[in-house]
């Protein structure tokens, strides 16, 4: 009777333990259950269930550079550049934190597109300043918010 006590207690003490997870300061780690977003691990000592829920990404918080390139429909890129943003509030990024950077590229390439078109003669650095304001506005719903932006007009 004591061995089958002292085992299931084993057993305990080890399901506890498989079930802590470390998530450094910077970073956030999106949890899957049967391979589907369930939620957003925060920096600290976290729970999880063993066998159940898996880490599916780690998601640095700061130092997110995405490559910009945009042109009109079939023309080679007239505006090219570089975006730096930070993720503030992981949990309204919620399932974006699977494919940010993706996301946060092709928003960027689809505003800097609609910028390119109804101001033509901006230069880069202005451009730059508009597209900032204009994503920051609209990514800060999803808790992320852009630091700098730097592009060039091609010649």
């Amino acid at each position: 009777m004591n061995l089958l006590l002292f085992v299931l207690m084993g057993l305990g003490a080890g399901l506890a333990v498989a079930s802590l997870r470390r998530i450094p300061e910077d970073t956030v780690c999106t949890v899957h259950r049967f391979g589907r977003y369930v939620r957003t691990l925060t920096p600290g000592l976290r729970f999880t269930l063993p066998f159940v829920d898996h880490i599916a990404h780690r998601v640095r918080l700061v130092g997110h550079q995405v490559e910009l390139r945009a042109a009109p429909a079939g023309e080679p890129a007239t505006t090219c550049g570089a975006l730096y943003y930070q993720i503030l509030e992981p949990e309204r990024a919620g399932r974006l934190l699977d494919d940010v950077d993706g996301w946060v590229e092709r928003e960027a390439s689809r505003h800097l597109a609609a910028l390119a078109v109804s101001a033509p003669g901006q230069d880069g650095p202005m451009l730059g300043n508009l597209l900032k304001s204009e994503l920051n506005q609209h990514l800060a719903t999803h808790g992320l918010r852009i630091t700098r932006c730097q592009l060039q007009r091609a010649a």
